[in-house]
């Protein structure tokens, strides 16, 4: 055996692992994005995982082909972050397919009740995922934008001599 197979098979092993990490780091934000959809889901699919799936595998896809792992959870954090954002438009469309299905099933004496019925629910639960969907949604893509787009930022400035910087290169004498 040579000297060198020992280190080139770690490398491999810890490349292997930083893999497999990014990929759980995908499922695990691609699962939460999944929940923080499940009312658009629910209400777009309906039954069919499709769309769940879709989601899952997309965040996975993310966060695999990060270049590092603090990139994959920059990745992570703000595919989560646009899903919970998006709560508020998703329990808006949910709430309409289910008042609409409601109404569908009323008898004419109570279609209006239901209708209105509908609309305060409707409203009520999009008030509600509103301020929880900007609240932390607004932080979790915060904190994506940091992880992702965060690092060391180097700032040189080029300083100009004195007498370019004044005008014409004269000097005028101190009082």
């Amino acid at each position: 055996m040579l000297p060198n197979a020992g280190i080139e098979m770690k490398g491999w092993r810890v490349s292997v692992l930083r893999v497999v990490f990014k990929i759980l780091v995908g499922v695990v934000f691609g699962a939460a994005s999944v929940v923080a959809l499940a009312p658009l889901l629910a209400a777009v699919v309906g039954e069919k995982p499709v769309g769940a799936v879709v989601v899952l595998c997309v965040v996975i896809l993310l966060a695999a082909s990060a270049p590092n792992i603090r990139r994959a959870f920059g990745r992570g954090f703000l595919c989560l972050g646009a899903a919970v954002f998006a709560l508020p438009l998703s329990t808006m469309i949910l709430s309409g397919v289910v008042a609409s299905e409601a109404i569908s099933m009323a008898t004419d004496s109570e279609k209006a009740m239901t209708g209105f019925g509908g609309a305060v629910a409707g409203g009520l639960m999009t008030g509600v995922a509103g301020f929880i969907g900007f609240f932390f949604g607004s932080i979790l893509l915060l904190i994506g934008l940091i992880l992702s787009l965060g690092g060391r930022r180097e700032v040189i400035v080029v300083m100009a001599d004195n007498a370019s910087s004044r005008g014409g290169g004269k000097q005028e004498p101190k009082a």
